[in-house]
């Protein structure tokens, strides 16, 4: 157990073996206090608050914003907090947020005993949740909102994950109008005009280039027919897609973890940058992705874009440009 002086709450230093469903936590906690684990029978799902007060400002050694008293092996975990959206809130100590996911979805539990009279209490509104459907969509359909509509969504509490559960949609990343000027500015400096987006989805940030007067190949491994957003998404895997059109520079909005897919296309023949927005390997990609290839560090483009888990003081959208060694200099 470790007692936190601060609130005076006493939390399991693990937690869970392995997540559970939201649903499941009840029974989790009911055992521990049947077995009167570690003396106590008043264990409990914590809530929203009681969590967030284990956020640390830095990372610890194993990359998670945690004491390192506490297990390393539960970096999300679920909490008592439901979300008008229908799912309840989880804490993400990697790397670093607040996420509303639906209750039958998979995370860890760390029971938490006692009361503490130093913690808010917590509720989001259908209204917030409504203002932040109004600053991604209209009528239905994605719109690109700008910095400050964003960052004030953000000041005032809101979730963007809670919006893309309330309207069941998967986005992930989230281009303001301010980082579209930003991106075509670079590509306009880098003197690049064959420019190519692996993994589009429906060809939204490609539309919406488009509509800035900047045009764009967009290829998905898994494209739809139709082109929702103006701007038509070929069915290619990120090689296949180089080898097809022969980019000056390729960007990737958010590879999926563990991807080895971003190295690869680095080293495309022809390929001269590889434009990187994720977090540089903590949820995107592999960890090495920056240290091995010395992606340089876009500060202004990285601040300007936003990531369904930007919530807080954490931010998690980071853009990395790369030069490919062998054409760079050509």
């Amino acid at each position: 157990m470790a007692l936190d002086q601060e609130t005076g709450l006493c939390w399991q230093r693990s937690g869970s073996a392995q997540p559970f469903s939201q649903k499941a936590a009840p029974a989790y906690v009911a055992e521990l206090n049947r077995q009167a684990w570690g003396g106590r029978r008043d264990w409990r799902l914590p809530t929203l608050p009681e969590l967030i007060s284990l956020f640390t400002r830095e990372k610890s050694a194993l990359g998670l914003y945690i004491d390192p008293v506490f297990d390393s092996r539960q970096p999300f975990c679920w909490s008592a907090t439901a979300s008008p959206a229908g799912g309840a809130y989880g804490v993400l100590f990697f790397p670093g947020s607040v996420q509303v996911q639906d209750r039958d979805q998979r995370a860890f539990i760390r029971a938490v005993a006692g009361e503490s009279p130093n913690l808010p209490g917590y509720s989001s509104s259908s209204a917030l949740m409504a203002q932040g459907r109004e600053i991604l969509f209209s009528r239905g359909r994605r719109r690109v909102p700008s910095w400050r509509e964003v960052a004030d969504f953000l000041q005032q509490g809101g979730v963007f994950s809670e919006v893309a559960l309330a309207a069941q949609t998967q986005l992930y990343f989230l281009p303001t109008a301010e980082f579209l000027r930003a991106l075509i500015g670079l590509f306009r400096h880098l003197g690049v005009k064959r420019v190519l987006e692996v993994g589009a989805g429906e060809g939204f940030l490609a539309g919406a280039l488009a509509a800035q007067g900047f045009q764009v190949r967009a290829t998905d491994l898994e494209a739809v027919p139709g082109a929702p957003y103006g701007v038509q998404v070929q069915r290619a895997g990120h090689l296949e897609a180089a080898a097809r059109f022969q980019p000056e520079l390729a960007f990737w909005c958010w590879p999926p973890l563990g991807s080895r897919a971003p190295q690869e296309l680095m080293l495309a023949p022809g390929l001269k940058y590889y434009l990187d927005v994720g977090d540089g390997g903590c949820a995107t990609g592999l960890p090495n992705l920056v240290p091995q290839f010395r992606g340089r560090y876009l500060h202004t483009l990285s601040r300007l874009g936003f990531t369904r888990l930007d919530w807080g003081p954490f931010r998690h959208n980071r853009c990395f440009l790369f030069y490919n060694p062998r054409n760079a200099a050509s």
